[in-house]
């Protein structure tokens, strides 16, 4: 369950709601006039009734420590008596997230952190200093808007990355996901007997789409790290061309193409 004890930000409620909706979780709230410990308490209460097993609590964001926000922070803390406090932070603020985590930890009794926004500009620094300052690991990454785009954190494959070394642990998961052994090798007969067609295809360029954004997905294949930003777009514009097309082709002329 997740419950939405953010009543600050515009319609957080109500993002929260959807994502819900979207991943098949169901939200708990009280709309913004609340206070954001009741909330908590009364989610964990609702729960229990229902005999879920996890509970999320989404609070409000924090962009430096403020005193009554802390407070406020503690009697969540108090009145939940969460397994874990995990602090979100934006992997393009570099160094300073890894103060803020610290500060977060010494003022609340944080347990990890996850970081944000990695399929930006930044590669990572952030996620080297966050430990090292803060002494507490980083639990998850984001990669992108989506819920597919948060995994697991793992400091070898990150270090790979930074080093223009590529993920292809990462890259091998992310792919059996989308697609698997009996589709690829099926897959691999057609290519290799010269039957693979417009179909084929497309099937390809929606199992890579579910993987994620291009800039993701080039991330984590060794040597393409040189690849520009401006690459990736006019790459993801050819594809989405190219779909068109073959869509609206009529059989007949698919038939002749293929």
């Amino acid at each position: 369950m997740l419950v939405a004890a953010d009543v600050y930000r515009p319609a957080a409620i109500d993002q929260l709601t959807i994502l819900g909706k979207k991943v098949g979780v169901p939200v708990y709230s009280e709309g913004t006039e609340a206070k954001p410990s009741e909330i908590a308490k009364n989610g964990l209460k609702e729960a229990k009734s229902k005999k879920t097993d996890v509970v999320i609590v989404d609070t409000a964001g924090r962009l430096q420590v403020d005193k009554a926000m802390m407070n406020e922070l503690k009697e969540v803390k108090k009145a939940v008596k969460p397994t874990e406090i995990l602090l979100v932070v934006d992997a393009m603020t570099g160094q300073e997230a890894a103060a803020l985590v610290g500060a977060f930890n010494v003022e609340i009794g944080i347990t990890g952190a996850i970081l944000t926004k990695l399929d930006g500009d930044s590669r990572g620094g952030a996620a080297l200093s966050i430990k090292e300052v803060s002494g507490k690991p980083i639990k998850f990454i984001g990669r992108g808007e989506r819920v597919e785009d948060l995994e697991p954190f793992y400091p070898d494959r990150m270090a790979q990355r930074i080093l223009g070394m590529g993920d292809v642990l990462s890259f091998v998961e992310q792919a059996q996901q989308v697609m698997n052994q009996e589709d690829a090798e099926e897959l691999q007969k057609k290519i290799m007997s010269a039957k693979f067609n417009f179909n084929d295809f497309l099937k390809q360029t929606k199992a890579i789409a579910q993987m994620g954004s291009f800039s993701r997905i080039i991330g984590m294949i060794p040597g393409m790290n040189k690849v520009t930003p401006a690459q990736i777009r006019e790459a993801e514009k050819n594809v989405k061309f190219m779909e068109s097309m073959i869509n609206v082709m009529t059989a007949g002329m698919y038939n002749l193409h293929s």
